[in-house]
């Protein structure tokens, strides 16, 4: 979702070249350097499943994850990347910070809130064929955390307000 949403705002809010950069930056630091991180934490034992269905073991990529935001900001901001790029970055970051501090306490969904992110984010473009297309994943993925028992419905409903709420009141009132 992380790609989703910057490919959409790159093109919609940034200009050649700097739209391309938007998309790399995101294909690096929200894609593949997770990933291989998820990967290599399965590997070596950190997480137990893909799932992370144990909450205490979700410490380490939640870091990870805050590392990759920053570097995401710090980048994106040296480059020159329109705000609203920048402010993405800051989302995913303040997101992993509250996603991390929460999991102390209850396991609230990662996967719901990486998802409500990018719709928050869409109410600003006002582009309603995507809002949809993204209400649509975010109900599949919902139900499918439920479904698969990782998470309880307000686990999922949780994730899904926070993801939403942080992206849609950065964007709309701190820009």
């Amino acid at each position: 979702m992380n790609l989703y949403i910057f490919i959409l705002f790159s093109f919609t809010y940034e200009v050649f070249p700097n739209n391309y950069y938007g998309i790399v930056i995101s294909i690096i630091f929200g894609l593949l350097l997770p990933l291989v991180s998820i990967l290599e934490f399965r590997r070596r034992g950190v997480l137990s499943n893909n799932d992370a269905t144990i909450k205490e073991e979700r410490t380490i990529p939640y870091l990870f994850a805050i590392g990759f935001s920053l570097l995401g900001v710090s980048i994106s901001s040296f480059i020159g990347l329109n705000e609203k790029l920048i402010m993405l970055w800051l989302i995913y970051l303040i997101n992993s910070i509250f996603i991390m501090n929460i999991n102390r306490f209850w396991k609230i969904s990662a996967h719901a809130i990486g998802v409500a992110m990018p719709l928050g984010a869409l109410v600003l473009t006002q582009e309603i064929t995507w809002i949809v297309v993204t209400i649509f994943i975010l109900l599949i993925v919902s139900i499918s955390r439920i479904i698969l028992k990782v998470h309880t419905f307000l686990q999922v409903l949780a994730g899904g307000i926070l993801g939403f709420m942080v992206s849609f009141v950065l964007l709309n009132y701190c820009l």
